[in-house]
């Protein structure tokens, strides 16, 4: 297997729900309003694979909870800034992650004109 084939492994976390304190108003951000981070993992899986090992992964629940203190580590105006800090995050605390891609929806946006959510998404690489 070539190394540019194994840059298609990937661990997905299609949807951490949490609470943010996310607007641009100081009144928005008075209470938490929902939040779901949905987050994939680009790195090379073979050893893992093969040897059965998490030492040779990313625990997932590791980057669940890392995700979750970012978030709940303050208050943001812009859920891109909640994007980019879970994607700096990642790659900060996870040496084997190439690329990260962070999607980050907020369910109640757009919720008075009856879209289901607004979202951005952000993919960062290594170096």
């Amino acid at each position: 297997m070539r190394h540019e084939e194994a840059e298609v492994d990937r661990i997905v976390i299609p949807g951490i729900p949490l609470r943010a304190r996310v607007g641009i108003t100081e009144e928005e951000r008075v209470a938490e309003q929902d939040v779901v981070i949905l987050v994939e993992l680009r790195l090379d899986l073979r050893e893992a694979g093969v040897r059965d090992d998490l030492a040779r992964t990313i625990d997932y629940d590791a980057v669940c909870e890392r995700i979750s203190e970012v978030v709940r580590g303050r208050a943001f105006h812009l859920i891109e800034t909640i994007a980019e800090a879970c994607a700096g995050n990642v790659l900060a605390g996870f040496a084997r992650v190439d690329e990260v891609r962070v999607e980050v929806r907020k369910p109640g946006a757009l919720r008075a004109r009856g879209v289901p959510y607004a979202a951005v998404e952000v993919t960062r690489r290594r170096g």
